[in-house]
């Protein structure tokens, strides 16, 4: 993916992309999934469990966003 790097994670694989961090459920390439429907990428969603689907370099990568916390000072 372009602009995007793949962390060093011992666990999981985790991709940063625009300032913004995912972790990596499963990556499948394209050719694999019916995408004439057009509720494809809730159905995957659904299956893996999964808040986002990615795709790039004919693959479709299935991905939890990592969310920033803020901490407060009190």
């Amino acid at each position: 993916m372009r602009g995007s790097k793949i962390l060093k994670n011992p666990f999981s694989q985790i991709i940063e992309i625009q300032d913004r961090m995912f972790q990596v459920k499963r990556i499948l390439p394209e050719n694999k999934i019916n995408m004439n429907n057009e509720d494809w990428p809730s159905f995957l969603k659904n299956y893996y469990h999964a808040d986002t689907v990615l795709r790039a370099n004919s693959q479709l990568w299935i991905c939890n966003e990592i969310q920033i916390i803020s901490y407060v000072e009190i």
